[in-house]
């Protein structure tokens, strides 16, 4: 029942977008493979996820500093995070965004009605990450997964740094993973994106180089983050090192 009046409550929302509004955000994620929402949920619901958010950090966030991924060119986490896990268990909000049909049916419109599913993999469904100190950085990557939905919770200030980079329509070449990430930088331009305190951004994640520059000032940056995947994710074999290192103490490896 609660996830149904949550779908209906998103619903309700969303039947008031004009296709033309619709539109325009296919054709921006289209042709950047990142769009920004300013206004995906009504605002009282998005002040109870962000409540949550802000509440399972300060009782459930722990510190994760890995100087390098090896996969993606040694490049450096340095973040406060919570896992999917406890986010399950002490959160109603976030899961039922993540478990929502009626999302899950609107960000396929965005993706020229591409089906975005459920990830399959349960760690990566939503985590929270936050820069909280000066330095603090999600080195460039790409996920595991083809689109990443990101709430900003807390935004920091203009000049604060934490900014996000990325280079659309790239592959990560796991074949090289000294090289990958420089080789892509030394020959495509790279864009810099600042999304407001309030709003998402749905990301083509898996094929968008991408990293949120060092914290540079006494701001945060505070994010949620749902992965899904596509239909291609399902016919080929993913792997999950960045994870795996990142989250070593939660996630169990057979």
């Amino acid at each position: 029942m609660f996830q149904e009046n949550f779908d209906q409550l998103i619903q309700d929302h969303l039947n008031g977008f004009s296709e033309g509004y619709t539109q325009n955000l296919q054709n921006e994620f289209t042709e950047n493979q990142v769009v920004i929402l300013d206004k995906l949920i009504p605002e009282p619901l998005k002040a109870g996820i962000y409540a949550e958010a802000k509440y399972l950090l300060s009782e459930h966030g722990s510190r994760r500093d890995v100087v390098n991924i090896e996969v993606t060119g040694n490049t450096p986490r340095h973040f406060n995070s919570v896992g999917r896990d406890s986010i399950t268990d002490n959160a109603k909000l976030i899961p039922a965004f993540f478990n929502s049909k009626v999302i899950k049916d609107f960000l396929t419109k965005i993706n020229n009605n591409e089906t975005l599913h459920a990830v399959p993999y349960q760690p990566e469904e939503y985590i929270i990450n936050s820069q909280q100190v000066t330095g603090d950085t999600h080195g460039w990557h790409w996920d595991d997964y083809a689109f990443a939905l990101i709430w900003i919770v807390e935004a920091p200030q203009k000049g604060d740094g934490a900014l996000i980079e990325y280079v659309p329509n790239t592959e990560w070449d796991k074949n090289d993973p000294k090289n990958c990430v420089q080789k892509v930088l030394n020959t495509h331009e790279v864009n810099t994106l600042y999304v407001p305190e309030g709003a998402c951004y749905l990301m083509k994640a898996n094929t968008a180089l991408h990293r949120v520059t060092p914290l540079t000032g006494d701001s945060r940056r505070t994010v949620i983050v749902f992965t899904y995947a596509s239909n291609e994710d399902f016919n080929k074999e993913i792997t999950h090192e960045t994870m795996e290192q990142i989250f070593s103490k939660e996630i169990v490896t057979v």
